[in-house]
């Protein structure tokens, strides 16, 4: 049995830079893992996602557009396995770089399952057979989430497919039928479209990436069906036939019809990992979803008790969950650590989308008077030397107190670029203020700058 200040269920980005930061604020930190630290996000979801995308864009560009740029390349071939084993590899060195992190702060490292005995211990059954107790003051729950199912569809591992196992396929498939318009399987769906497979979306929401902003949603729909993308809107796969042949879709709404693919990847969402903590018996409350609640300094019914990330739901994202796990830690070390609104939500597509604050829409419906600057990348000179000017950025600010609100973009980097106007949005800048940065040329971060100025009628670069 062994006692801590506080222990850490899940080695994701949110658990493990909880564990770290405890231990930096002088408090004997345990952390459990039932599978690989590092969490979903490492090992099967961010990080390897990011690097097929990026290999794939460089094989889809020399393809493409090479000969246009002046770079023959002749006989390009695909090699998967290769791509398959650098992601492997880059995985690989950032998990033991996150083991490492652990126990050079002193974080005791747990590999099991753990479950909640009471209040105040935990039971983990060891992976290595052994059984462990742990004693702790208080504990961060950062369990992370997986991905979720429909009542009329389930992934079988084979013909119907996560993300997880997308990620690691044998091969290249030859067509594929994505269930969900979402980040995750428009990133997915964009790696196997970029080597020759033919890539169908079915979302049953009216856009695509719902809860960001139409505009940009509908730009990056018009990039993805420029690159022989199918994409369904307000659809709904009703039911789905396998065969050794592959999967038949039925679907109904603005398409009706039927979608044969060999492998249907199912992308509906992220629902929270909290089965096997035993959470009823010491009264931490969840909403109808599954969701854990919280207050305003994560903590949940019990208080002892903190949850943060996907397990709290609300914006599912890695760097949120790291985010709230240095805020928890602070707070059980009595230095409170004020939670930002301001978290940017990126989709690492070609063009890319970020967004950061409040969209247009939103900003009306919080009682602003809006105004809007907008400025295409088609006239920006970096994003046409780079042979990427599709998209815009938009700033969205207060027509009153001058005060920036949001900021969204489709196009090159906007991953990014989006951290400059985070930096705006946090100082809490004027667009006055904003428009007096002064911005290497040429780069894409202009386009910021004078979708800046649109805003109060004064771009340089913008036809009126």
């Amino acid at each position: 049995m062994e006692r801590y200040d506080v222990a850490i269920i899940g080695g994701g980005p949110g658990g493990y830079v909880a564990a770290i930061r405890a231990a930096q604020l002088g408090l004997s930190a345990a952390i459990i893992e039932r599978q690989y630290w590092g969490g979903v996000c490492l090992n099967v979801g961010c990080i390897p996602s990011k690097c097929l995308l990026e290999d794939t864009h460089l094989y889809y560009e020399l393809v493409k557009h090479g000969a246009s740029r002046g770079v023959v390349a002749t006989d390009v071939m695909l090699d998967w396995s290769a791509m398959q084993s650098r992601k492997a590899k880059v995985v690989q060195q950032l998990t033991r770089g996150v083991e490492a992190l652990l126990k050079r702060n002193g974080v005791a490292l747990y590999s099991g399952e753990a479950q909640f005995k009471d209040a105040g211990a935990l039971t983990v059954a060891g992976a290595n057979g052994q059984n462990y107790k742990i004693i702790a003051d208080s504990f961060i729950i950062a369990t992370g989430s997986r991905s979720a199912t429909l009542p009329h569809i389930k992934p079988d591992g084979e013909r119907v497919i996560t993300s997880t196992e997308a990620l690691s396929l044998p091969s290249v498939p030859k067509s594929l039928a994505v269930i969900g318009a979402g980040a995750i399987g428009l990133e997915i769906g964009s790696v196997y479209a970029r080597l020759g497979t033919e890539v169908c979306f079915v979302e049953i929401m009216p856009q695509a990436l719902p809860g960001m902003d139409l505009e940009l949603a509908k730009t990056l729909v018009r990039q993805l069906k420029k690159d022989k993308i199918s994409v369904h809107l307000e659809s709904k796969v009703t039911s789905l036939e396998t065969s050794k042949a592959g999967v038949a879709l039925s679907v109904k709404g603005k398409f009706t019809g039927t979608i044969e693919a060999e492998l249907v990847l199912l992308s509906v969402g992220r629902a929270p990992v909290i089965d096997t903590l035993n959470l009823d018996a010491i009264g931490v409350k969840t909403d109808r979803r599954g969701f854990i609640e919280i207050d305003g300094e994560f903590r949940t019914t019990v208080p002892n008790v903190l949850a943060i990330g996907d397990v709290i739901g609300g914006m599912m994202l890695a760097h949120k969950a790291s985010h709230e796990g240095i805020a928890a830690a602070e707070v059980l070390a009595g230095c409170p650590h004020p939670m930002s609104r301001l978290v940017p939500a990126v989709v690492y597509t070609s063009p890319e989308v970020a967004s950061i604050g409040l969209t247009a829409q939103q900003a009306v419906e919080e009682g602003h008077k809006v105004k809007v600057g907008k400025f295409f990348f088609g006239a920006n000179g970096r994003a046409m030397a780079m042979n990427e000017a599709v998209g815009l950025v938009m700033v969205v600010s207060d027509e009153d107190s001058d005060e920036m609100l949001g900021a969204h973009m489709v196009g090159p980097m906007a991953g990014e670029l989006i951290h400059e106007a985070a930096v705006a949005l946090a100082a809490r800048m004027k667009l006055t203020e904003y428009q007096q940065l002064v911005r290497a040329h040429p780069t894409l971060a202009e386009a910021i700058g004078e979708a800046a100025l649109d805003a109060n009628g004064r771009a340089i670069h913008k036809a009126s």
